[in-house]
């Protein structure tokens, strides 16, 4: 036997006698005439095969065969609803996840800042930030491990597509310090001074030491830090002077520090990686937007407290 045809019409006219008790009710919900639902629910009957009302002293009376098939349509009529609602909040970015992988720069103070204005943006979504060094960022990216990466990256990747932004140094000073009253601090500068720097191998730190030893610039001595929190920790309480990214000098100490331009720029950079040929969720667009507009509002609050456009431009 052929399985029997329903129309949608006939089973919502159907549910809503159920769940009203009368037509004149179903009638009022589906917005129709009366007699519009008792056709409706005499074309389902024919076309199911069995009877699902009888009139008892005037009104309708549910059959035993209409209360069993008013629970698989309440089954159903559920499931589409919850198909609806999804296609809602994804046609309005509620849903979905979001997988960030970034270096320790970026994840640890700007990205949490870049959440706290789209988390609540997306009550729904379900959002990963991770932290790892750059190499391991960038393999996450690859491997789709991740949505997005932010990490600094030595060469061209034809694996990931990447959008890098420049970094800047700056040379973040102890309140009262002599150098302070100048506009750009240089590489001459740095000389008899106490040097803050981090790590042997870290970028930055290699860029300079090239640039001091091509200058023949040396300080007075050296403290050697691991991360920007300690270096501007240590500037802070007087100890020394220090060049860094601006994200961690602002993110760290911009109360208790003062920041000047470093010239010349140290080359840093980082780069915002995608995975290539995957197409990009809604959410994974939306939060890269929000991403380029909290860091244009940061580029411009320095530009703002340095008052010095030639540091934020590059020329």
């Amino acid at each position: 036997m052929a399985l029997p045809y329903l129309r949608d019409r006939q089973v919502a006219a159907f549910k809503h006698v159920m769940e009203s008790g009368t037509v004149s009710a179903a009638a009022e919900r589906m917005l129709i005439a009366q007699p519009g639902v008792t056709r409706l629910l005499k074309q389902l009957e024919h076309d199911i095969g069995f009877t699902l009302f009888e009139r008892v002293k005037g009104r309708l009376v549910p059959t035993p065969e209409a209360r069993i098939f008013y629970r698989e349509v309440a089954l159903v009529w559920s499931g589409m609803e919850h198909l609806r609602d999804t296609a809602r909040r994804i046609r309005e970015r509620e849903v979905g996840g979001l997988r960030i992988s970034a270096m320790p720069l970026l994840g640890m103070t700007f990205l949490p800042d870049v959440l706290s204005s789209f988390a609540p943006a997306h009550p729904d979504a379900r959002i990963e930030l991770s932290t790892f060094r750059s190499q391991q960022v960038i393999e996450d990216v690859m491997t789709q491990r991740c949505d997005l990466g932010f990490a600094i990256i030595a060469d061209n990747d034809d694996r990931v597509v990447a959008e890098t932004y420049q970094l800047n140094s700056v040379c973040a000073l102890p309140p009262g310090h002599s150098l302070a009253s100048r506009n750009c601090i240089r590489i001459d500068d740095l000389a008899d001074e106490t040097l803050i720097c981090f790590e042997p191998k870290d970028p930055l730190r290699l860029t300079l030491d090239r640039l001091m030893e091509s200058s023949q610039v040396k300080p007075r001595r050296r403290l050697e830090v691991s991360l920007a929190l300690q270096a501007t920790r240590m500037v802070s309480k007087g100890l020394g002077i220090t060049i860094l990214d601006p994200i961690s000098a602002t993110a760290f100490g911009e109360s208790s520090l003062v920041l000047r331009p470093f010239q010349p720029g140290l080359g840093e950079e980082f780069a915002l990686l995608t995975p290539r040929d995957q197409p990009l969720s809604r959410l994974t667009h939306d939060f890269i937007a929000e991403f380029r507009r909290h860091y244009a509002l940061l580029t411009d609050a320095l530009w703002t407290r340095l008052s010095f456009q030639d540091f934020l431009t590059g020329r």
